[in-house]
C-alpha cells in the first residue's frame, strides 16, 4: 500500500479503532487508496468532529453536542454523498439537525472514505465528493470488547461487541449508550446560555428557564451483522442496525429534537469467477427508515398556543445496485446498475392536542435509476481512469390535496402543474497518474458531477397570513459540477509531502438565499432556494516527517474560496455561504506500540469573506491545543487519558448561514465549541 504525507496519522491507543482512507486517483480495480492508518478515537461524539480533525479539506457545521455537518470543499448538505457500506441514508430534518452523518455509532466503525470531488460515477448525486462509513466485520472464533468513556459535563458512554462463528458463518452483536450534559464553551456558557445572550431569555425561540440543566441528548444503539461464506467463490453479509436518539438539544435553531429513530438493513450478495465476463459479481439490497420529531416543548413558544408545535418527518430510502467486474478487450471493466427510491414526508402539528397544522413536505418521492461504467489502462509510469454514468430521476409531491393545504390559494396557485418533476443527466471523469519516481507522482483529473434537487429544495411548504415562511421552489434545475483537480506527491528526506489544487465550475449551483419578494409583510423573510453560477477553488498542502523511532511530526492547511458568478436578484454580495478560511492541523506523536502521546494544534483564521446578505458574519480566528495519552497495559486492556483545548479558547467553527435556519427567516444561533474537555476511558478485549 502506498503511504503519503497524509498517511502519516498517528496510532492512537485509545478506545476505538478506525481507519480513514482518502481516496484519490488509483486504478478502482484495485481498489487502493491514499493513506489507510489505524486511527483509535475516544471522545469524539460525531463523525463530523473526527473527519473535520483529520481531513484538512473537510470542515464541521455544528449546531450542538451531536448530530453536526460536514461541508467537504465547499460542498454541503446534498452535494455530497453520503454511504454506510455503500449503502445510502438521508436524515428527516430539513434543516440537517439530523445529517446522515448522525444516524451511525462510533462504536461500530472501522473505516471512513473519502472521495473528493465528482470523481464516484457508482453513487447517484456525488457532486462535490463522497464519504462511505465501513462498519466492522464479524470475526471467527468467541470474542469481544467492553468500551467505557467518561468526560466533562457529564458525559458518559458505554458500549459492547461481541462475534462469534467458524469459518462459514460469522456474527457480530453491538450494543452502546451515551449521553451527556451540555458542554460549556471557553466562556463558561452551557448551550441554553449561549441561546439566551444571543436572542434574549424573552424571545419566543428561547429556553425557558425551567429547562436551563437539561442533558444535551441521550443515545443507545444496537446493531446485528452476520457473514456467509457459501463456498470458496461466494458470499453473504446481511446486518441490521438501530439508534435512538431523544432530547437533543439545538441551540442553533427554533426547535429541538425530541425524537431521533433510525433503523438501517443492508445485505450484499458476492459470486466470483461466475465466467468468461464475470470476475466478480456484487448485488446490494438496502433500506434505512428515520423518524425525526422536533419541536418547541423546551422554549417560550410553548407557552403560546399559537406557536407550541412540533414538526413530525418521516425520512426512507430503499435501493439496488448491481456491478460487475470483468476484463474485455485486454482492460478491466466495472459495469454496474442503480436503483432507489427516496420518500420524504412532514407535517407540522399544534402542541399539545397533535392538530395537524400544515404539511411541510408534501409526501414526495424520488425515483432514481443510472448505468455507470469504469475501466482504466497502464502505460509503464502512467495510469488512466475513465468512469462515466446515466441516471433518470422522477421528482413526484403527492400531497397537495391534504386539508391543510387544499384550500390555501397562494400555495395550490404556485404550485400548480409542477408536482413532478424529471431529469436526465450524464456525469463522467477522466483520471491520470503519472509515476515520476518511486517518491514523486504526478495527478490530474477532470470530471463534472451532478446532484438534482431534493424534496426540500422544490416542494417545501410553509405559509401563514399571507406570508411564506419557507418556500420551496419547484423550477430548480440540477446542480453541475465541472472539475479540474492537480496533486503532487513527493518525499524529500524524511519528509513526506503532498500538494492539492482544485478549481470547480458549478453551473446551477441549488443556493439557499432568504428574501422578502411576495410576502403581504416585507419585514417579514422567509427562506428559498434559487440556481446560481458559482466558482469554488482552493487547495491543501500536508507534510509528515519522523523523529527517530517512535515520533512523528505532522501538518496540513488547507484553504477553499466560493464565488457567485453573479449576485443574487436583490442581493449584493458574490461570496458564497459555509466557506471555511484556511485553516489547518500541526501535531507531535510518540508512539512506542505500548505507549502513545500526541500533542496538537488545530487553527483557523478569521472569516473575512463571507455572505452577509445572507446572515453570515464575522468570526475571529482561533488556535487551539488539544493533548493525548494512552496506555497498553497488556493485550486485553488498555487505558486512555486527554484533554481537549487545554487553554479553554472560546471559539466557533461555523457561521451563521441563513440557509441553515428554520421557518421564520431567522439566522441560527452561533454556537460556539467545547472549552476545556477532559476525558478517560478503557478498554477490555477478550
Amino acid at each position: 500500500m502506498r503511504r503519503s504525507f497524509l498517511a502519516i496519522i498517528p496510532t492512537l491507543l485509545l478506545a476505538q479503532e478506525v481507519q480513514i482512507q482518502k481516496v484519490t486517483i488509483e486504478d478502482f480495480a484495485s481498489n487502493t487508496s491514499l493513506y489507510s492508518d489505524e486511527l483509535k478515537f475516544s471522545r469524539q461524539q460525531d463523525l463530523a468532529e473526527i473527519l473535520a480533525r483529520f481531513i484538512p479539506e473537510l470542515n464541521m457545521v455544528r449546531a450542538t453536542a451531536i448530530g453536526n455537518d460536514i461541508v467537504l470543499r465547499g460542498f454541503k448538505r446534498d452535494d455530497v454523498n453520503f454511504l454506510i457500506d455503500g449503502a445510502k441514508i438521508y436524515g428527516g430534518c430539513p434543516n440537517r439537525m439530523d445529517p446522515p452523518a448522525m444516524h451511525l455509532s462510533i462504536t461500530d466503525v472501522q473505516r471512513l472514505e473519502v472521495k473528493e470531488g465528482p470523481f464516484d460515477v457508482e453513487n447517484f448525486g456525488s457532486m462535490g465528493g463522497m464519504v462511505n462509513v465501513v462498519t466492522k466485520e464479524p470475526q471467527q472464533g468467541f470474542g469481544g470488547v467492553l468500551e467505557a468513556m467518561l468526560g466533562s459535563f457529564g458525559y458518559k458512554k458505554f458500549g459492547a461487541r461481541l462475534h462469534a462463528g467458524d469459518e462459514k458463518l460469522k456474527m457480530a452483536l453491538f450494543v452502546g449508550s451515551e449521553k451527556s450534559g451540555q458542554y460549556e464553551d471557553g466562556h463558561g456558557r452551557t448551550l441554553v446560555e449561549q441561546n439566551w445572550e444571543q436572542l434574549g431569555k424573552n424571545d419566543p425561540y428561547a429556553y425557558q428557564e425551567r429547562y436551563k440543566n437539561l442533558d444535551a441528548y441521550t443515545r443507545n444503539s444496537i446493531g446485528i451483522k452476520m457473514r456467509y461464506d457459501i463456498d470458496a467463490d461466494q458470499s453473504l453479509k446481511a446486518s441490521y442496525y438501530a439508534d435512538r436518539a431523544t432530547n437533543v438539544l439545538y441551540p442553533a435553531f427554533q426547535m429541538d429534537a425530541q425524537l431521533d429513530k433510525t433503523q438501517m438493513f443492508n445485505g450484499l450478495y458476492t459470486i466470483n469467477n461466475i465466467g468468461k465476463f464475470s470476475q466478480k459479481l456484487q448485488i446490494q439490497g438496502y433500506y434505512s427508515h428515520v423518524v425525526h420529531d422536533m419541536g418547541t416543548e423546551f422554549r417560550n413558544a410553548a407557552l403560546n398556543s399559537m406557536t407550541y408545535r412540533t414538526h413530525h418527518v418521516k425520512s426512507t430510502i430503499e435501493g439496488m445496485k448491481l456491478k460487475n467486474d470483468l476484463e474485455a478487450f485486454g482492460l478491466p471493466w466495472r459495469v454496474g446498475v442503480e436503483v432507489s427510491k427516496r420518500n420524504w414526508n412532514g407535517i407540522c402539528l399544534a402542541e399539545p392536542t397533535k392538530r395537524p397544522k400544515q404539511v411541510r413536505i408534501p409526501d414526495v418521492d424520488t425515483l432514481q435509476k443510472g448505468l455507470f461504467i469504469e475501466t482504466s489502462k497502464k502505460w509503464d509510469a502512467l495510469t488512466i481512469n475513465v468512469g462515466a454514468r446515466y441516471d433518470s430521476a422522477e421528482v413526484k409531491a403527492h400531497r397537495f390535496n391534504d386539508p391543510t393545504i387544499k384550500n390555501i390559494a397562494a400555495i395550490q396557485n404556485y404550485y400548480k402543474g409542477l408536482h413532478k418533476r424529471t431529469y436526465d443527466d450524464f456525469s463522467a471523469n477522466l483520471m491520470a497518474r503519472y509515476r515520476l519516481s518511486d517518491t514523486d507522482n504526478l495527478y490530474l483529473a477532470l470530471g463534472q458531477g451532478v446532484r438534482i434537487p431534493d424534496a426540500q429544495e422544490l416542494y417545501f411548504i410553509g405559509f401563514m397570513m399571507g406570508n411564506w415562511t419557507r418556500k420551496g421552489n419547484p423550477h430548480l434545475k440540477e446542480a453541475k459540477n465541472r472539475e479540474i483537480d492537480i496533486g503532487y506527491d513527493t518525499q524529500i528526506a524524511q519528509v513526506a509531502l503532498h500538494t492539492q489544487l482544485f478549481y470547480s465550475k458549478v453551473a446551477d449551483y441549488i443556493y439557499a438565499y432568504s428574501t422578502n419578494a411576495g410576502n403581504a409583510d416585507p419585514t417579514k423573510k422567509y427562506l428559498t432556494w434559487t440556481n446560481i453560477d458559482a466558482h469554488i477553488y482552493g487547495g491543501s498542502l500536508s507534510a509528515a516527517m519522523p523523529i527517530g523511532d517512535y515520533m512523528m511530526l505532522e501538518g496540513s492547511v488547507a484553504y477553499q474560496r466560493g464565488k457567485k458568478d453573479d449576485a443574487i436578484a436583490g442581493q449584493s454580495d458574490r461570496d458564497m455561504a459555509q466557506i471555511p478560511p484556511l485553516h489547518g492541523r500541526l501535531a507531535l506523536s510518540y508512539d512506542d506500540g505500548s505507549n502513545y502521546a500526541s500533542l496538537e494544534g488545530l487553527f483557523s483564521a478569521a472569516w473575512k469573506e463571507y455572505d452577509a446578505d445572507n446572515g453570515e458574519r464575522r468570526i475571529g480566528g482561533w488556535g487551539v491545543v488539544n493533548l493525548q495519552y494512552s496506555k497498553k497495559l497488556n493485550d486485553t486492556i488498555s487505558v486512555q487519558f486527554g484533554i481537549d483545548n487545554i487553554f479553554d479558547k472560546a471559539y466557533a467553527r461555523n457561521n451563521t448561514y441563513a440557509g441553515r435556519s428554520l421557518i421564520g427567516g431567522r439566522n441560527p444561533v452561533l454556537v460556539y465549541e467545547p472549552g476545556r474537555y477532559i476525558y478517560a476511558g478503557c478498554n477490555v478485549r477478550f
